[in-house]
Formats: C-alpha cells, structure tokens, sequence
C-alpha cells in the first residue's frame, strides 16, 4: 500500500453520503468514482474482499467511460487487496496493469504511487535490488512534482529498504533526508518516525548515546500527538538498547512503560514481545522464577493468536529457565516443544521461499505468454501484407511473381526458424534455471537437529570428562566444517560422507552409549566410484534414532551396506510406544533431491522387522 492511501484511512468516512454520491447518476463521473472508491479503501484493512467488489465494480463503471486515470487507480485497489492476502503475483499483475494505464493517462502523481506499491511488493518478496528501482522511480517523480511529502515518504521507504538489506549508513542517510524535510513541512507525525528510525539505525551502529538522544526526540513529539502506539515502540526499542547494555533496571524501567501502553490499548501482538522481552531480562539477571511467568504469558498469548515464531521464542526462554532450577521434566517437555515450532518455522520458511519461486515462475510465464502474444500478431500482420502484395503481383511477369514468392518463403521460414531456435534455448535455459532452483531449495530443508543436543551434552560433559569433552568438541566441528564445505555441492563421494557419518557417530555414541550401534560394511573399491547426495545418511540416521526407543538390552543398530547399484540403510523396527508426530521433512528431502539427481527412485519403508531405505549410488 503507498504511503498516499495511509492518509485516506486515517480521516472519517461518511458511508451513507459517499453511496448516495455513486448512486446519484446525474453526479460527475469522477465524484461518483471518487466516493465509492474513498469507500473501498476505508475496508481495505477490516474486509478486504468487500474492497475487492467495490473496486471491481469501479473498475468496470471506469472502462464504461474510457476513463484510463480511473481504470489505474481501480485497478491500483484491487492490487492492494492481494497484497493483504499475501497473493503477491496478482498484486503485481494488477499493479502493472495499473501502472501502463496511469502513463497512458499521463498522471505523474499516480504513476509514483503505483509505482511505490509495486516496490512494496518486491521488498516483500525479498527483491531488493527490484524494490528500489521502483522506489526510486516514485522519489524521482515526486521531485520532478515538487512533492515535499511525498519526497520524505520516499526517502524513508528507501531507508527502510536498505535496513532490511544491512546497509546501515546508506539506511541512516536516507532517514535523515526524510527527518529534514518532515521538520522543513512541520509534519509532526512524520518527523516522529523518523527520528525513531534514525535512533534505530544508531542502536544497532552501538552508538548508544546518539540513539538515545533520538529516541528523547521522538518521545517527546509523540506525547504532543498523543500517539499511545508510537510511544510504546519507542519505549520498547529504549528498553531493548539498555539490555544490550547489561543495564537491567533501566532496561526493565522501560519494558514496563512500553506493557503499559500496551495492556491499556490491549494491542495483543506486542505484548506477546513485551512478555517475553521481560522475561529474557529475568533471565539474565537470574531470576529464573519471574522468568518463567513472564515467558509462560508470552507462550499462552501466542498461542491465542497462533503465532509460531514468539510460541518458540518462549519455549526456549522456559526450556533455560527450567532447566537452570533443575525442573528435568519440564525442561525437556519445553525443548520438545521448541523443537516441533522450530521444524514448523522451517516448513513455513520452505513454503515461503516456494511461493516467491511460483511467483517468479508466473512472472516469467507472463512474460513469455506476451511474447508468444507478439509473435501472433506479427505473423497476422505479414499474412496480410503478403496476401496485398500477391494480389499487386497478378499483373506481373510470370517469372518475376515466382521469383518474389519463392524469395518471401525462404525469408519467412529463415525468420522462424531463428525465433524458433530462441524460444527453444530460452525455454531450456528457465527449465534449467527451475531445476538449479529447486535444488538449491532442497538444500535449505537440512538443518543438522542434533546440534541443540550436542551443546547440552557438552554443557554437562565439560565439568565432568574433560579430555572427552576436547574430543567432542573436534567432532562436532568435523561435523559443522563438512556441512559448510558441502552446502553449495549437489553431489560429494561415498568415502566424503562416510568420514562425516564416523563424526557424527562419535557424537551420538557419547549420547547414548552402549544404546546405540552402527555398522558399515562399504567395500573399499566403492567408496570413490559412488556419489551420493551431502547429509543423506545423517538425515537416515536422525530419522532412525527419532522414531525407534533404545536401552542397553535392545540397542538400535543401524546397517550400512551395498546391493548392486543401492546404499541401503536398514535398522530394526523398535518404534517408540508414542511417537512424536513426524513431519516427514527428512526423507521426504532425499526422496525430492534424488528425483532432480537421478532417473532411479528412492525405494523406503518396512520390510518383515525391519525398516530399509535403498539410496542410487550415481558412478563418479
């Protein structure tokens, strides 16, 4: 959405005047699309399909007219509500849409709105280098239109821009051009903001007196609007730099100023962080007890409002803090929680990353459904012309009109071929590009589970056994340095990932002792012929040791062999008697991988007492 709109949201509507304005047919075309479009974006944020009608039915009355200012800015709308519902690519498509009829239009104003909504969209999906050309084609306008507001807004959505990418000084020089023009137009609320972000910027520079001095500013213009919400993000961010600091008292000082604000307003999200940041300040000052309730109303709100990422947040705070007063059971009942909110962060994170790859598919299938469009229209056109010239051509020689033919052919059939050869080398450069993608997409889902439960082993270990603990400690960075080297490789030798297993095994072995067993019986001569997949047999063995109880008089041994062409991975059904459910994250990834790898499936489930996984081993 353009900063333009948030102005149009915050003013009173009158309903019932502005339909009887779109009803009144001897009304201005303009006024009657002006009131029910003021009435469409009043509903954007409370009934977002409601918009959409509205919009739609504007958008229709404006192609009535042949009113192309009116089209754009209907269709702008409608591009609006796919964005609140997260459908990026239609968003987009109807943005640009918007935007060709806004230049058709000839409206500057327009043009620079829609184009900061669509360098919304990019920096949504994380596109930043498409973000800020479109946000610098709205700050370029806005020049050119001598627009003071709107100059500041683009500065700040630049600033924002940059940020969210890293680029702090560039981010701050940004802040400051929108800070001094906000001051120069006496724009209060604006000016507020910014100085909030430039303290922001100054906090995470660790120039902490700077970003207090900010922060005052900020406070103090937000007390004379009396804006309650912007005063508890100030608060907040004040509260955040003392912790950072180790100041607690101060830290907590201004924690409580920020819940406050929050509680009276009951604005839900926040104070699910505030819960919480209270309680990792608990935490820190080793007050595991108020902790604990703090983070106990974080997770229970979080809950309400079924959001993910502060429900794991808590889990952790709750896991430490049980764990440091020796509450065994509730510690681990907190890290199991953890764990399955982690793994459903990943899912959502994959998910994501898929939307933004179907995004960009559709995008480019646009693209090239336009070109084929194109290629249509041209070939019409020629078919026309030719058919002019042969009928100009009777009244010549002979000769002379199969001459011409045969010459226009032979021209024709050189033109589509070549355009032929294209489309053809474009399509498998994308086909190759979506697989190189998806593979690279495969690769973010391992994530190493066992690395949370190696440091508390070593947490334990290192009071007790030292010498095994520098031991485990070279293990476990064996392990970490082999899933660094191997990240960006599709494919790595047999005798690669055998010597990353004998490490991992270490660390399990330390684990869980005489409980746990592996055995690999890998002929000599196979171990640089083969290829296999990086972390395909430490995904195997995760899964085996999740699934399947283990005690000293049933130990689970895992099996490690070759059979023709296949690496297969067998272990003896001891399936726990109430199994975590699986997500399937870990062999539904070889499964995929292998797909892109190789012709030869993945071959996996029980067999007698058994579980077998059968792996391709692809010839070096």
């Amino acid at each position: 959405m353009s900063l333009c709109c948030a102005t149009l949201f915050a003013q009173p509507v009158n309903t019932d005047s502005l339909w009887q304005v779109w009803n009144d047919t001897t009304q201005p075309d303009t006024a009657r699309m002006k009131a029910i479009q003021t009435i469409a974006w009043s509903l954007l944020y409370r009934k977002p399909d409601s918009t959409y009608l509205l919009a739609e039915k504007e958008l229709r009355f404006a192609l009535q007219v042949n009113n192309k200012k009116w089209q754009a800015k209907a269709l702008n709308v409608i591009g609006s509500t796919y964005n609140i519902r997260g459908e990026y690519a239609r968003a987009l498509a109807s943005y640009q849409k918007g935007l060709a009829a806004m230049q058709e239009a000839g409206d500057l104003r327009g043009i620079a709105a829609i184009s900061n909504n669509i360098g919304l969209i990019y920096r949504n999906l994380g596109n930043g280098v498409k973000a800020l050309e479109f946000y610098e084609k709205d700050l370029a306008i806005q020049e050119q239109l001598h627009d003071k507001g709107g100059i500041a807004n683009a500065n700040n959505n630049i600033g924002l821009l940059y940020n969210d990418l890293g680029n702090l000084p560039k981010a701050l020089e940004y802040y400051r051009k929108s800070l001094e023009q906000h001051e120069a137009l006496g724009e209060k609320y604006g000016t507020a903001l910014a100085y909030n972000n430039v303290g922001s910027v100054y906090n995470s520079q660790g120039e902490f007196t700077k970003a207090l001095e900010y922060y005052g500013k900020s406070i103090r213009l937000r007390k004379e609007l009396d804006d309650q919400q912007g005063l508890s993000k100030v608060y907040g961010n004040i509260g955040q730099l003392y912790k950072e600091q180790g100041q607690y008292n101060k830290a907590l000082e201004y924690y409580q100023l920020s819940l406050a604000i929050q509680e009276k307003m009951d604005e839900q999200p926040g104070l699910i962080d505030s819960y919480y940041n209270l309680g990792v300040l608990a935490q820190n000052e080793k007050n595991y007890h108020k902790a604990i309730d703090w983070c106990q109303k974080s997770l229970q709100l979080a809950r309400r409002l079924e959001s993910l990422r502060p429900q794991r947040n808590a889990c952790d705070c709750l896991y430490e803090s049980h764990k440091a007063l020796g509450h065994v059971a509730a510690a681990l009942s907190f890290h199991e929680q953890f764990g399955n909110l982690n793994d459903s962060l990943q899912k959502e994170e994959v998910n994501r990353r898929l939307e933004q790859m179907e995004f960009v598919r559709q995008v480019m299938a646009d693209s090239l459904g336009n070109e084929e469009e194109k290629l249509k229209i041209e070939v019409v056109h020629q078919n026309e012309v030719r058919s002019k010239n042969r009928t100009l051509n009777i009244v010549l020689v002979a000769g002379l009109v199969l001459l011409a033919l045969a010459l226009a052919f032979w021209g024709r059939m050189l033109y589509f071929r070549k355009n032929s050869q294209i489309f053809q080398n474009k399509a498998e450069y994308l086909e190759k590009q979506r697989l190189l993608n998806e593979i690279a997409l495969l690769k973010t889902q391992v994530n190493p589970h066992f690395l949370f439960n190696s440091l508390s082993i070593l947490s334990s270990l290192v009071h007790v056994n030292p010498d095994l603990s520098e031991q485990f400690i070279d293990q476990l960075s064996r392990s970490y340095r082999y899933i660094l080297e191997q990240k960006e490789q599709s494919l790595v030798s047999l005798r690669t990932e055998l010597e990353f297993i004998r490490s991992y095994f270490f660390l399990l072995k330390i684990r869980f002792e005489n409980k746990f067993d592996l055995q690999a019986q890998l002929p000599e001569e196979a171990l640089d012929r083969y290829k296999i997949a990086p972390m395909t047999l430490q995904l195997l063995i995760e899964n085996a040791v999740k699934h399947n109880r283990m005690s000293l008089k049933e130990p689970l041994v895992i099996e490690i062999s070759i059979e023709g062409d296949f690496l297969l991975v067998k272990n003896r059904l001891q399936l726990r008697p109430q199994r975590e459910a699986s997500t399937g994250t870990g062999l539904a990834n070889i499964i995929n991988r292998y797909a892109l790898l190789t012709d030869r499936a993945v071959r996996a489930g029980e067999c007698e007492d058994a579980f077998l996984v059968k792996i391709p081993l692809l010839d070096n």
